[in-house]
């Protein structure tokens, strides 16, 4: 490589190495966080050319990808470590397919767990990594039209289970919202 590639990704790395961290912590367990960002990396120096100004949404792509890629294998592992204990076997780690890293308890953080897996990776495209819908779009590999429609979708979804989440917790009669009465 020149040293025009070399300066091309000195930039993408100062500029954009942390956003990556974040949306790998908020999308695989900590163990593979180190393993999303490398890799991620390494793809950007592979594809360095191909990499568009606007550097983050394609390097958040490639993250989505990668870290798919590390639940899927989390899972096969989990999967064959349920086959070991079956087999009378040791379990060699807990790994939870159900684990979500970034939320743990509270109504607005359960409701955001409840939300499928693509809602919530929207929400947080927008709300916890700062992207654009334009961005955001190009990250999902979808139109900005159809991410529009899925946003207004997911918030729908969100507001009415964190309704429900904050009628629970605060020991309300959920039914007000129902029709009925208070």
């Amino acid at each position: 490589m020149t040293e025009a590639s070399d300066a091309t990704f000195d930039r993408l790395w100062s500029e954009h190495a942390a956003a990556v961290v974040r949306y790998a912590r908020a999308h695989v367990l900590p163990d593979d966080v180190e393993d999303v960002v490398a890799e991620t990396f390494v793809v950007a120096w592979r594809r360095l050319d191909e990499i568009p100004d606007l550097g983050l949404p394609w390097l958040l792509g490639v993250a989505r990808g990668i870290s798919a890629n590390a639940r899927r294998s989390r899972r096969r592992q989990g999967a064959l470590n349920d086959r070991l204990m079956s087999l009378g076997e040791t379990r060699v780690q807990n790994t939870p397919e159900d684990d979500w890293p970034l939320f743990h308890d509270g109504s607005t953080m359960a409701a955001l767990r409840a939300l499928p897996e693509s809602d919530r990776e929207l929400l947080t495209l927008l709300a916890w990594d700062g992207l654009s819908q334009e961005e955001a779009a190009e990250v999902l590999g979808c139109s900005r039209g159809a991410l529009k429609v899925r946003l207004h979708r997911a918030r729908r979804r969100f507001a009415q289970l964190t309704d429900v989440a904050h009628e629970v917790t605060h020991d309300r009669d959920p039914a007000p919202h129902l029709g009925g009465t208070q």
